[in-house]
């Protein structure tokens, strides 16, 4: 259970005065005890000496001013005899004056008269005091001309030590504990609790995120006036501090911006070169036979057999070049919309793309299915069967062709004889599978945790700008989809990408 400040602070106050009372309750048990006995034993000298006022000297009592005596009242029984007793078989009987002052009618059927009348005579004959006898006390009277008798009486109690204690005791703890309680709460609730209070507040503002908060002085200029201090001088040096950092962190963010940017730029126009290298290489075959065709078509002894040959080789060189020029569109954001397309599209468009430079590097590109290669027209074709994703396909296609030409940079720097680039893709439960590896020198472990970080790149200087499979992964989180990365030293290097197959009803990413 957890209680506020406030209740555990008024919590020990009540313990630690109920702790002092009772030792207090303690120490005055047994002095109130002594009290009361020493009381008592007042009341019985007044009784004696009243008793041996009323006696003359003849050695009789005056017995109307004895019973006239107006302390009775402190009594709860006594019996006055003199020192004339006979003794019987059941014990001692008084023979001359025997008085009962406050009467016998109260008495109960367990009365011990026998005991009292044995000490009565004792006490009457040998002058001492018997203390204890059914519950009172037995003292001898003497007067002028010796032992004149002998007086039994109980006081009246009315209470026990304890109900006494209770009833003179209690409400003065009380209303003491209630006064010391309520004063102790109040100067420390004034002097220390609010101002406990208020700076928990501040720091749980703090620790919100608002440095601008401050503590008015406390009441008193103490320690806890110092602590106000320094925690207002704390929080200004902290919300400096973030000034100052809220205004580096924002030119360091456009410093960053900038040098995006720039490296953005870097990467498109790498991008336009190796586009114009694979364009220029797909335009530039079928305008070779074009005008070999077109100075043939010139001449004029050509047969009409020839001639239709010739003109049908114009028309597929012309197809081809539409062809490639409609995969230079295709590469290009119009709508910027999502729509359903099959994966197999944008591979194949930029697998048109890097054909030139691979076979110019001596690289081998290899189309898997899955766990399976063979024949390209196969693959592509099982590729078709494939179920469609969604999303924006030029995105698709320009992070293909990053990790193609990432493949190509890295087995154009290796030393290998047997280049190849596998491009694979399939179908993996919910999800398409696209694979590009290459067999080059590989990336150690390090640098593989790195590879996907904006800027970081492994390739000489002016080669890389770092922000080829940071795009891949932008792209791959952009449609759902996940980029993984897998090598080592020697060992090759495989990006793999998944996306998600659509699916009707399902929200495009």
């Amino acid at each position: 259970m957890n209680l506020s400040l406030r209740k555990r602070v008024l919590l020990l106050l009540i313990a630690i005065n109920a702790v002092v009372a009772g030792l207090l309750f303690g120490y005055f048990t047994p002095e109130v005890a002594k009290s009361y006995e020493a009381g008592a034993l007042s009341v019985g000298e007044d009784l004696v000496y009243t008793i041996r006022g009323t006696i003359d000297p003849k050695g009789s009592v005056n017995v109307a001013r004895i019973l006239a005596w107006p302390n009775w009242s402190q009594f709860a029984d006594a019996i006055l005899v003199d020192s004339n007793f006979e003794r019987t078989t059941n014990g001692w009987r008084p023979r001359g004056v025997a008085l009962n002052p406050l009467g016998a009618s109260e008495r109960r059927g367990d009365f011990d008269l026998a005991s009292i009348h044995a000490a009565l005579a004792h006490a009457a004959s040998d002058g001492q005091v018997v203390p204890a006898v059914a519950g009172g006390r037995v003292v001898p009277i003497q007067h002028p001309g010796g032992t004149w008798g002998a007086c039994w009486y109980r006081v009246r109690t009315g209470r026990s030590t304890l109900d006494l204690l209770l009833r003179y005791f209690l409400p003065g703890f009380v209303l003491s504990t209630l006064l010391i309680s309520a004063g102790t709460y109040f100067v420390l609730s004034r002097y220390v609790i609010d101002p406990v209070e208020r700076l928990a507040g501040a720091a749980r503002a703090v620790a919100g995120g608002d440095f601008s908060v401050r503590l008015a002085n406390p009441p008193a200029r103490d320690e806890l006036g110092e602590l106000f201090g320094t925690f207002n001088a704390m929080t200004g040096q902290v919300e400096g501090f973030n000034r100052r950092l809220a205004a580096e962190v924002a030119r360091a963010r456009a410093e960053a911006e900038q040098a995006t940017s720039a490296a953005m730029k870097e990467r498109r126009l790498a991008a336009m070169g190796e586009l114009a290298a694979g364009i220029a290489h797909e335009i530039n075959n079928p305008l070779g036979g074009l005008q070999n065709a077109v100075e043939v078509l010139a001449e004029e002894r050509l047969v009409p057999e020839k001639r239709a040959q010739y003109f049908k080789l114009l028309s597929d060189g012309l197809e081809r070049i539409r062809l490639t020029v409609g995969r230079l569109l295709r590469f290009t954001p119009r709508t910027g919309q999502a729509a359903e397309f099959s994966l197999a599209e944008p591979v194949q468009d930029a697998l048109q793309l890097i054909t030139y430079r691979a076979s110019r590097s001596g690289v081998r590109v290899v189309l898997a299915d899955g766990a399976r290669r063979g024949d390209a027209d196969a693959i592509t074709a099982r590729w078709a069967t494939l179920p469609p994703m969604v999303g924006e396909r030029h995105e698709i296609a320009q992070g293909v062709l990053n990790l193609l030409v990432n493949a190509l940079d890295a087995l154009e720097d290796s030393e290998r004889t047997d280049k190849e680039l596998e491009v694979g893709l399939a179908l993996e439960g919910e999800r398409l599978r696209l694979d590009v590896a290459d067999n080059g020198p590989g990336a150690p472990a390090e640098a593989l945790a790195r590879a996907a970080d904006l800027f970081f790149t492994t390739k000489a200087p002016g080669k890389g700008t770092g922000l080829g499979l940071a795009i891949v992964h932008g792209i791959a989180t952009n449609h759902a989809g996940e980029l993984r990365l897998t090598s080592a030293p020697g060992q090759g290097f495989r990006a793999t990408l998944y996306f998600p197959i659509a699916r009707r009803g399902r929200a495009a990413p």
